[in-house]
């Protein structure tokens, strides 16, 4: 039933939002891991990888990275620019 499948779904977007915001504010190790496990490619079917867990909520993979990249550069151009006010 489809009803079945609703909290697997939510765990696999959990696991995706955790991954993006440990990449965008996370650092040191937990931002590169996060970067790892979102930018590197891994086969569709290794189990909740990027890809796997893009599929599997119907998402652009591709278009994912690119506006993830994007939001992480703002984050970066952020911070430094705050840090140079300081």
């Amino acid at each position: 039933t489809p009803g079945a499948v609703i909290p697997e779904l939510r765990l696999l977007a959990a696991v995706l939002q955790r991954a993006i915001h440990d990449f965008i504010g996370g650092e040191g190790d937990v931002r590169e891991g996060a970067r790892c496990w979102l930018m590197d490619d891994e086969p569709t079917d290794a189990p909740l990888s990027f890809r796997f867990i893009c599929e599997a909520l119907d998402l652009d993979g591709d278009s994912l990275r690119k506006a993830i990249a994007r939001q992480a550069d703002a984050h970066i151009r952020q911070f430094a620019a705050s840090d140079a006010l300081a």
